[in-house]
């Protein structure tokens, strides 16, 4: 299975995200689905779609293969991760998309021989920890990427609480450090 993180701010039109988003494409098949996740959203369910059609016009755009692009849903998000070729989880509140995530304990094996994706709050979902943004303390992710991971490294809008980032500096050093400023990412296979 392959992991693609990214360091956040992907609705933004530029080289690094159309290369990120080509990455998440290379591992859906022609016909084959792309699953996106917006439980981090914190925004009302109509700006949740607008951004979805967004997103699925700049992910056709960039591949010549016919692809699905899914909305997932929680009431049916075990079947669509097992149909889906890729998954990508958005950005938002990661304690949010956690809350849900962590009602799926099978997840791990479902994700097996897919390329799952995450931007900022679903990078932190994938991570093992991570350091709060607007809020103190250390986050712990599903750890599938085993790694301490710091998004929106030196960003002038959404930088990581410091506090926050120098714990996770001293903590689990055997885990690798990884920082990704806004639009970086980052392949974990």
């Amino acid at each position: 299975m392959t992991y693609i993180l990214h360091g956040g701010f992907e609705r933004e039109d530029n080289e690094l995200n159309r290369s990120f988003y080509q990455e998440v494409l290379k591992g859906v098949s022609d016909n084959g689905t792309l699953l996106l996740v917006h439980f981090a959203s914190t925004h009302s369910p109509e700006e949740v779609k607008e951004t979805h059609e967004l997103q699925e016009k700049r992910m056709q755009s960039l591949t010549n293969k016919h692809i699905n692009v899914e909305f997932a849903t929680e009431e049916d998000f075990l079947n669509q991760v097992e149909h889906a070729d890729a998954i990508h989880m958005r950005g938002g509140h990661t304690p949010k998309l956690l809350s849900v995530l962590k009602n799926y304990p099978e997840l791990a094996a479902m994700f097996s021989n897919k390329t799952i994706s995450g931007s900022s709050a679903g990078a932190y979902a994938l991570a093992k920890y991570g350091p709060g943004h607007s809020e103190e303390g250390i986050r712990e992710g599903l750890g599938l990427v085993p790694i301490r991971l710091a998004c929106h490294y030196e960003s002038l809008e959404l930088p990581p609480d410091s506090e926050s980032l120098t714990e996770l500096k001293a903590m689990a050093t055997e885990l690798e450090l990884v920082t990704l400023r806004d639009f970086e990412w980052r392949v974990f296979n």
